[in-house]
């Protein structure tokens, strides 16, 4: 019977993390991986996995690997697991603590998935707060019992009265309150050139757009900054279409490409005194790249 596992690295590790999936190695770490036979490698820092879960891990378990509280799109099953004190400084030559780095899990291919963070996190044994780590995921048992019920009152003829209200403390970002120059610029039109979201209700009396939106390139969440140089004006159309990593711009600064890499014959314009900083757009465009890459 194979068991199922979480690993969760670090934001900082995303480096660490792409070069796994993109099987972006040296030469040295290739040869590593053919002495075990395998095409890809994760080493762990010997502090971060307790020995308690690494003795549990065994051949052909499924590890579902993803960064801090972004959802699981990746997983695979371990094809060998080894312990070696000079694996780090080969595999990690530039990490600071490569010398700690010595569990190491070997896959010969990985899988897509698509599956929510909170769903495997509350199937998961974890503490409530952690950074990195493998947990192991939980196995219930199902009890299904069957019970007969008579349903004397249907729920909604009930009568409630006026809802509950409940006092929540959240953390969200504090975004730059100057954003509004930015859309004045444009004029509180979509940057898009072929945008054609003119409805009425776009306008307000002023002429200004309450619908236009600023949209953070890189999303913050990934590191971005919460400056001009990370922000295009779009509608809202547009808006969802770069939120959910369908439309991307491509290194001209000026074409706009779908995930595949492809024109779609859209164009987006910039003002002489506003542009995206360079490594903005190279960081959404390596995104593009990982999404083809495991859908082909």
């Amino acid at each position: 019977m194979t068991n199922e596992f979480v690993l969760i690295l670090k934001k900082s590790d995303e480096i660490k993390f792409r070069r796994f999936k993109n099987k972006d190695f040296n030469q040295l770490t290739e040869n590593i991986l053919i002495k075990n036979n395998s095409n890809h490698v994760l080493g762990l820092h010997d502090g971060v996995v307790k020995d308690k879960i690494w003795n549990k891990i065994k051949k052909d378990d499924q590890v579902y690997i993803t960064l801090n509280e972004e959802n699981f799109r990746i997983s695979a099953n371990v094809s060998k697991k080894v312990k070696n004190l000079k694996y780090g400084s080969i595999i990690y030559p530039n990490e600071i603590d490569r010398k700690q780095i010595n569990k190491f899990l070997f896959f010969k291919k990985l899988s897509i998935c698509n599956i929510s963070y909170n769903k495997l996190i509350n199937n998961s044994k974890v503490p409530k707060r952690f950074n990195q780590g493998i947990y192991e995921i939980k196995i219930e048992k199902a009890v299904v019992k069957i019970k007969k019920t008579i349903i004397k009152k249907l729920p909604w003829e009930k009568t409630v009265g006026i809802a509950e209200k409940r006092n929540f403390s959240a953390q969200k970002f504090v975004r730059n309150p100057k954003v509004k120059k930015l859309k004045e610029i444009y004029n509180y039109e979509c940057q898009i050139n072929e945008c054609d979201f003119k409805l009425e209700y776009n306008k307000k009396k002023n002429g200004k757009s309450f619908l236009i939106h600023v949209h953070h390139y890189r999303p913050l969440e990934y590191g971005g900054h919460d400056d001009f140089d990370n922000m295009i004006v779009l509608c809202p159309n547009h808006h969802n279409e770069f939120d959910f990593k369908t439309k991307f711009i491509s290194r001209d600064g000026k074409t706009i490409i779908d995930k595949g890499g492809k024109e779609n014959g859209e164009t987006i314009k910039f003002h002489k005194n506003h542009k995206l900083e360079t490594t903005n757009i190279e960081s959404l465009l390596e995104i593009s790249n990982e999404i083809w890459r495991f859908r082909h």
